[in-house]
């Protein structure tokens, strides 16, 4: 026979799996006791002589906890049945629940229930279309219990103002500038539903998708001929990057670096730019038309990860060679190994022949040679073969 533990169990999942929350959602909470708890384990009639100890002993320990003797929880309805071997005896042969207060006291939900009719009568007066999702995911009333007033702040002013186009601590709402960042999750959730028409669909990045300005990458630049300077006293800029994109310098000779310290201290070289990799190189630059006619050398780290960046540069810009990236390099520094990243992708199409098979090897191995590791007298003969002109 089913326990008092297991009785507590199977009710609770009536609010686990939102079907109570779901009744006082669509109005049938009134209906939806009293209620039974299903498959509780009655005995057969042929057990009971075998049994009959352990099931008066099981029936007792319900008797304990039910209704009857506590004041609340679950309710037991008794038949009287009898054979001649154990005489009359009362049997339990349903176990119900009479009222929703009985059924919140048992599974300890009373406050939790409260709440959820509280942010219901809240959202009915300020955002009644959120009722609909509520009835697919009627657990997000409860999850979010604490946030809800101020959730339906910010969502109330997205309704007004679907796109702000401003930056997110900017906006004029009277809450903790971080409340908009930190709870993107939900808040995407809840925007996604009540302003679909307004937003940005192929955007996952929040501020993109809801019209928010957000910080542009900056792109490091360093001149390293004195002759493409923009101003005689600009040795190096930091630019935003749509305003690089429409820059165009005119050097005709660009080194992307991945590195910081390797980007700082590389040598002049005439009629030649350095940019700042660091990751967002191939991703960002991209877009920028005017790099398309220039000479790119892509110069990062002997490991997997460099030829990776590799390959995406050279996707975006075909003429990109590479910089202290071979096996030449590598042996000539093999001493300097160190543990690297590896990555499941194998297929880089726009490696050459001799990249492809020393990133298979570092790859397959875990290797890496950092670039901040290779000698100056290395570089600047690696520089005199790829480039033509002298240092400034």
């Amino acid at each position: 026979m089913i326990s008092p533990d297991e009785v507590r169990q199977k009710a609770e999942r009536w609010w686990t799996n939102g079907s109570l929350l779901r009744a006082c959602l669509d109005g049938t909470i009134d209906t939806f006791f009293p209620r039974d708890i299903p498959q509780i384990g009655l005995d057969k009639s042929a057990d009971k002589l075998t049994r009959f100890i352990t099931i008066q002993q099981e029936q007792e320990a319900l008797r304990k906890q039910a209704k009857s003797t506590i004041g609340y929880g679950y309710s037991l309805e008794w038949t009287a049945q009898g054979s001649r071997q154990v005489g009359q005896n009362q049997y339990i042969t349903r176990i119900y629940i009479e009222s929703l207060t009985d059924y919140l006291r048992l599974i300890g939900k009373t406050a939790e229930y409260q709440s959820f009719v509280q942010t219901l009568a809240l959202v009915r007066t300020t955002a009644p279309s959120l009722l609909n999702l509520f009835e697919r995911m009627p657990r997000l009333v409860i999850d979010q219990a604490d946030n809800w007033p101020d959730l339906l702040t910010v969502a109330g002013y997205f309704i007004q103002n679907p796109k702000p186009r401003q930056y997110v601590r900017s906006l004029p709402i009277a809450l903790p500038t971080k409340f908009i960042e930190n709870n993107r999750p939900i808040l995407r959730t809840l925007l996604d539903h009540l302003i679909p028409e307004h937003l940005n669909a192929d955007e996952s990045d929040f501020y993109k998708r809801f019209h928010l300005q957000v910080e542009e990458p900056l792109v490091k630049v360093r001149f390293l001929d004195a002759l493409v300077r923009l101003h005689p006293a600009l040795s190096h800029i930091s630019i935003w990057l749509s305003e690089f994109r429409e820059l165009r310098l005119g050097a005709s000779r660009v080194f992307i670096i991945e590195n910081l310290t390797t980007f700082l201290i590389f040598p002049n070289r005439a009629d030649s730019i350095a940019i700042w990799g660091g990751g967002f190189a191939v991703t960002l630059l991209g877009g920028t038309d005017w790099l398309a006619d220039k000479q790119i050398l892509y110069w990062g780290d002997i490991d997997a990860h460099g030829f990776l960046i590799l390959n995406q540069c050279r996707k975006q810009f075909p003429q990109t060679q590479s910089l202290l990236m071979d096996r030449a390099t590598f042996d000539a520094h093999k001493h300097l190994v160190s543990k690297g990243e590896t990555t499941p992708v194998v297929d880089l199409p726009y490696l050459t022949e001799e990249e492809r098979a020393l990133f298979l090897l570092l790859n397959r191995n875990g290797w890496r040679v950092e670039q901040e590791r290779l000698g100056a007298e290395w570089l600047k003969e690696q520089l005199l073969m790829k480039t033509t002109g002298g240092d400034d």
